[in-house]
């Protein structure tokens, strides 16, 4: 009897490989025991995330797991709830024992637009519907191509290694099968991939229409950029934008685990230096001694930390600019004033100890 066709047997390769790995790690985690033998596959009802769920469906089952399919219903268009009942019905066929819609509201302030807004959103309802379950993951279907345009936006905003390294596969529950296994990108599927497997299942996919508004950086990148820089540099520039991401994503992973791990070493409760208004209270000399590239990681950890914790977020990101000028507390302490943060802070040297607190209304 001839297999499943090869681009099939591809995909369900690759999100074994996650699935198993998920289960390894959970096997070690003694706090793992509440979470039930569910995955969460996020579909849009594009190509990609139904040939994800074909996939998911058919190895969750042999695994003794149940699949759930999640649809996030943005209500961007004028049909969205009808896409996203369309998305359900399909999942169903494909063999997800269960279905999910959840609406979500996407503002349009802030950095990044409306694609970041529509972002937070998704992830916000991922992370309240991974809670309620209980479920073991969560997969997505970015292909090398979201991989590959991911890293292109990272470069053209100056971004730093985080941003070119790109879409992570796997980031705690979720996972993403599509971008290869341990990193390795020969292993991802390419969108015409996943659109190949919804023709073998015989599904009809939803073509995003922001994904072809040139008003958009992704669409832009996606239908006029990349086209041009594959005729001047070549078809495997995709390919080799997904490898820079792979080459550079465990050093990024390395130096922000080592990083996290020294904010928590130079905090100080302040005892009696500790005054009102006062969020976070780093050591400044022992901070100085830390390499440049823990430094500045350290920096960025401890102002978002103490955004959150004052508990008022700003639309505006913490910024290089921001990071810098914190730093020059540290290494460059002449007097200078405190630096003015997003989220009505700022961060201060007082009494050897760098200090951020609220700023006065």
């Amino acid at each position: 009897m001839a297999g499943p066709p090869r681009v099939v047997a591809r995909a369900r390769t690759a999100v074994r490989a996650h699935l198993t790995a998920r289960l390894e790690q959970l096997a070690d985690d003694t706090g793992a025991g509440h979470l039930s033998p569910r995955v969460l596959v996020g579909v849009s009802g594009g190509a990609d995330s139904l040939a994800l769920l074909a996939t998911t469906a058919w190895v969750a089952a042999r695994m003794g797991l149940e699949t759930e399919a999640l649809i996030i219903d943005h209500g961007l268009q004028a049909d969205s709830a009808g896409v996203a009942e369309r998305a359900a019905e399909a999942s169903r066929r494909l063999g997800a024992a269960h279905t999910t819609i959840r609406r979500v509201e996407v503002g349009t302030a802030g950095a990044g637009g409306v694609e970041n807004a529509a972002r937070r959103a998704r992830h916000a309802a991922f992370t309240q519907r991974l809670d309620e379950t209980g479920a073991l993951a969560l997969l997505l279907g970015h292909t090398l191509d979201d991989q590959a345009e991911q890293v292109l936006m990272g470069l053209a905003r100056g971004g730093g290694p985080r941003a070119m390294a790109g879409i992570p596969p796997v980031r705690g529950a979720i996972l993403r099968p599509f971008l290869g296994a341990e990193r390795d990108e020969s292993t991802a599927l390419r969108r015409a991939d996943t659109e190949e497997i919804c023709r073998v299942h015989d599904v009809e996919w939803w073509e995003d229409p922001m994904n072809e508004d040139p008003a958009l950086l992704r669409s832009a990148v996606r239908h006029r950029v990349l086209p041009l820089l594959r005729e001047v540099l070549g078809e495997q520039i995709d390919e080799n934008l997904a490898r820079a991401a792979a080459l550079i994503g465990p050093d990024v992973e390395h130096l922000d685990a080592e990083a996290a791990a020294r904010l928590e070493e130079l905090r100080r409760d302040g005892g009696e230096l500790r005054e009102d208004g006062d969020l976070l209270l780093l050591d400044a000399y022992a901070l100085a001694s830390v390499p440049a590239a823990l430094r500045t990681r350290i920096l960025r950890d401890a102002s978002r930390r103490a955004e959150q914790e004052a508990g008022t977020p700003s639309d505006k990101s913490l910024l290089r600019r921001h990071v810098l000028a914190a730093e020059a507390l540290v290494v460059s302490w002449h007097g200078q004033a405190g630096v003015p943060l997003p989220g009505r802070i700022e961060v201060a040297r007082r009494d050897g100890l760098l200090v951020w607190r609220r700023l006065d209304p």
